[in-house]
């Protein structure tokens, strides 16, 4: 009769967890798993966030969380049951932990960028470096300077007589044009001739591809990507300004957030 009896006190309160499921199935058991994972205690993972203890929050558990969280509104509404905490599954158990934290998805992604943001640097860096200095090659080289020259002057004998004689400068996407211009028989190219009159007249101008060593490196960055990486940053950390003024009013003695992140 004793067992019958603990048997039907199980019932009950797996009846009653069933009642105040909030999260979706599917979230709940992604969540668990998550949390299986790590195997600690809510509360400190808690801690972890709210004093942003960079020493324990590594990149994936960031990412993690912020994959695995459940919405603001369902933290809202597991926040209601917090009388009630044993009875809750994990995944709602760590949902009323959670619940607590104020702004707790944005400051996720703020330290998640700041976890990420010195990665991010080294990896844009090389390229940022590689175009500066190739900037700074073909600006400076005399004799790259020559063999633009050299290239107006042909351009300006060849245009001779037309409205283009007599130009003061050229679009530099024109030197692509050297090797379709082609020569009578079909047998040569003006870039040939160009190389051939370097060579016998003037060789100091060939020394213009020892200026540009930086210049290949820089020719295979993707300015796009580039640009786009850099305003996704620029970005992040105007967010990350603005809601500095928002956790600036937080009464929390723990909470480190603005004390580590406005560093």
């Amino acid at each position: 009769k004793k067992e019958e009896e603990d048997l039907e006190d199980k019932k009950s309160i797996k009846k009653r967890i069933k009642e105040l499921k909030v999260l979706d199935p599917k979230i709940a058991q992604n969540l668990s798993i998550f949390l299986g994972s790590f195997r600690m205690p809510y509360y400190e993972i808690r801690r972890m966030i709210v004093e942003v203890d960079e020493d324990q929050l590594t990149e994936p558990m960031i990412q993690n969380l912020v994959k695995h969280l459940p919405e603001q509104d369902q933290l809202n509404a597991l926040a209601k049951y917090e009388n009630e905490y044993a009875n809750l599954s994990e995944p709602e158990q760590f949902g009323v932990v959670m619940s607590s934290v104020k702004r707790l998805r944005p400051r996720l992604s703020h330290i998640l960028f700041r976890v990420q943001f010195e990665e991010q640097v080294n990896n844009l860096r090389p390229d940022i470096m590689a175009v500066n200095a190739a900037c700074d090659e073909v600006r400076k080289s005399h004799a790259f300077g020559q063999l633009l020259e050299l290239v107006l002057l042909l351009g300006n004998y060849m245009n001779a007589g037309s409205r283009n004689a007599q130009s003061y400068g050229f679009d530099l996407s024109s030197l692509c044009k050297l090797k379709d211009t082609k020569s009578a028989d079909q047998k040569t190219t003006l870039l040939h001739f160009l190389a051939q009159v370097c060579e016998e007249d003037i060789p100091n101008v060939m020394k213009f591809i020892d200026d540009l060593a930086h210049v290949d490196r820089a020719s295979r960055v993707s300015a796009e990507n580039l640009e786009k990486s850099l305003r996704q940053m620029e970005r992040q950390l105007q967010q990350l300004e603005r809601d500095l003024e928002t956790f600036a009013s937080l009464d929390d003695p723990n909470d480190m957030f603005l004390t580590k992140m406005a560093i």
